[in-house]
């Protein structure tokens, strides 16, 4: 934005295969993979042989074959035991309700117990989304419905530029690096290896430390604390303290330069993680808290301030397809433009390029997972309304040919000018810099949002099934 202020994987969905080694005990196991699926249950780690990080396999050929083949043939719009009637209407303020059939076939089977495992969304875009404001609306509604899984997706050691995430305890002490410096960058910045939220934290000296910390209603029982890490040197190690327990992760040979993972699980109810470096500046690349004694709707916010598409296309292609593969998402939400509207003189073919380069990175790592456009919402000023329309007539016609769902925050909010009316209401809804919302402007949103979602989800039919008769996790 613009500069100021559990387990569920089986065999056959994995996409690339990992090596495991278990580091302190049976609550802890470390994977390491360039294009990483999720670790198995602890108690099933085997190990398996290593693959380079840059290196194609049969598995990744075979992913990108299904993926060019999604790209050229759209979703049915039936799938499993959601059923979607003829048309799902329009929203009051005028945009369709979005058609997503395998993320409502999802939450069907989710409610009816049919699912065992989480169903999970990822959320990627400008500071809109870095302030999590309408990704906390639209999880909470998902979540009072369909069940919570936890908080996602958190970076830690990132106190800065306004993180911030809803229900979560974020610390830091001592001194950190980011990697971008500037947040985001739309070249590549150093070898682009940023993790699936596009930011690299590093320790900066033997005093830095950080935590998260997750609530007792966010996380009730039993949870799977997942990080993230690269160690690029033999001496490099990192300590990680959850529950009283120390963990210490030392550098290995054959791994180096490599993201690893390492997973942890909690008692609960809540629960705190903190790190510091053991030695030679450890990389972290995020964190993922979920629930493990029960099923609900995760919620990935990924936002960065400042981010554009081309932010996103900026990172290391291979290393960011296998960290969401890692995810296994059943929704994947593009939520970027406000920050191209800056250029009045924007290409609207170029950008829908782009945007259509990043969708065919997200099919790379999740074939099977819908797409929903969020197109940029209202911005003040007369030149800056009508770029925003432009970007967005852009986004429609990209999704159209993708097969992915469209929804116009412009429209949302009103239409051009719509901007300048919510920073006069009283109370105001957006902010003074015409750009940027109050919070309660973000809720409104999210919630309005949240309403589509849910109209679109009862519109269907869901048909039972006995779980017995249900192949799928």
């Amino acid at each position: 934005m613009l500069k100021h202020g559990l387990f569920r994987s089986k065999a056959h969905r994995q996409v690339a295969v990992s090596a495991f080694a278990v580091v302190s005990s049976a609550a802890v196991v470390v994977t390491c993979s360039a294009v990483g699926p999720r670790p198995p249950k602890v108690q099933e780690v085997q190990e398996k042989e290593q693959k380079e990080p840059t290196t194609p396999s049969l598995v990744q050929a075979a992913v990108s074959s299904a993926a060019s083949q999604a790209l050229a043939e759209p979703s049915p719009p039936q799938v499993g035991r959601w059923f979607a009637p003829s048309g799902l209407g329009m929203t009051p303020e005028g945009n369709a309700v979005p058609l997503l059939p395998r993320f409502y076939d999802a939450l069907a089977r989710l409610e009816t117990r049919l699912r065992h495992d989480h169903v999970r969304i990822v959320w990627l875009g400008d500071s809109h989304t870095q302030a999590d404001g309408w990704t906390q609306a639209v999880r909470r509604a998902l979540q009072q419905r369909f069940g919570n899984g936890g908080p996602g997706f958190i970076h830690l050691g990132w106190t800065t530029y306004g993180y911030r995430r809803e229900n979560v305890i974020l610390r830091a002490s001592g001194a950190w690096s980011l990697l971008p410096t500037t947040l985001v960058a739309v070249t590549r910045v150093d070898d682009g290896v940023l993790g699936l939220g596009g930011l690299r934290l590093e320790p900066r000296g033997l005093d830095a430390t950080a935590q998260v910390g997750v609530n007792a209603a966010d996380l009730p029982g039993e949870g799977l604390w997942d990080l993230a890490v690269r160690l690029m040197e033999k001496d490099s190690s990192l300590v990680i303290r959850l529950e009283g327990q120390e963990h210490r992760v030392e550098a290995q040979s054959f791994t180096l330069g490599r993201i690893r993972h390492v997973t942890l699980r909690s008692k609960g109810p809540g629960g705190t993680l903190g790190v510091e470096q053991g030695w030679n500046r450890p990389q972290l690349l995020g964190l993922v808290v979920e629930a493990t004694d029960r099923h609900g709707v995760v919620l990935d916010t990924l936002g960065l301030n400042g981010a554009r598409y081309r932010s996103a296309l900026a990172w290391d292609e291979a290393a960011w397809v296998g960290e969401l593969a890692r995810r296994e998402p059943d929704l994947v939400v593009l939520a970027y433009g406000t920050n191209e509207s800056s250029d009045i003189k924007l290409k609207a073919e170029l950008h829908a390029a782009r945007v259509k380069e990043l969708v065919g990175r997200v099919r790379k790592a999740a074939p099977h997972a819908d797409c929903l456009i969020f197109g940029p919402i209202d911005r003040g000023g007369e030149q800056y309304e009508a770029t925003v329309a432009r970007i967005n007539e852009a986004q429609a016609a990209a999704a159209r040919e993708l097969g992915c769902a469209f929804w116009n925050g412009q429209q949302a909010m009103g239409g051009a000018g719509s901007m300048q009316r919510w920073a006069t209401m009283n109370p105001p809804l957006g902010g003074g810099d015409r750009v940027h919302l109050y919070p309660r402007g973000y809720q409104k949103l999210g919630e309005m949002l949240a309403r589509d979602l849910l109209t679109g989800y009862d519109a269907g039919v869901v048909r039972g099934q006995s779980p017995s008769d249900d192949p799928e996790r």
